[in-house]
């Protein structure tokens, strides 16, 4: 069953927010487990903070930029509860994108709730 009322459907996806503070790149496509993180580089690849906007309509966006080592090809992302080991939340596959050379990944994630 959906959730009929645009507060509740708000207040949901403020949770899941909530619950999901820290974006990863993959270099594996994630699923019901996360996909294998990016490592190395100069600077180095790590996860970032996101700050999710205010619900609206049920969902809610949060961006992230990344910097990618050379010699890495990103095929997911996702989200986790820590800064480094932590509760793997969600993720999915993104259009694969190599990097020959160290660059940068933005990314913007969306969640909506129905």
């Amino acid at each position: 069953m959906a959730v009929q009322t645009v507060g509740e459907r708000n207040s949901l996806a403020t949770k899941y927010g909530t619950d999901a503070p820290y974006a990863a790149l993959y270099t594996t496509a994630p699923g019901a487990t996360a996909g294998t993180e990016v490592t190395g580089g100069t600077p180095a690849y790590a996860r970032k903070a996101v700050t999710w906007g205010a619900a609206s309509n049920g969902a809610i966006t949060a961006t992230a930029t990344f910097d990618v080592p050379a010699g890495v090809t990103i095929v997911g992302a996702g989200l986790h509860s820590a800064a480094t080991a932590g509760t793997y939340i969600d993720g999915q596959a993104v259009t694969s994108q190599a990097f020959a050379s160290q660059g940068t990944y933005t990314i913007t994630f969306t969640y909506t709730q129905s």
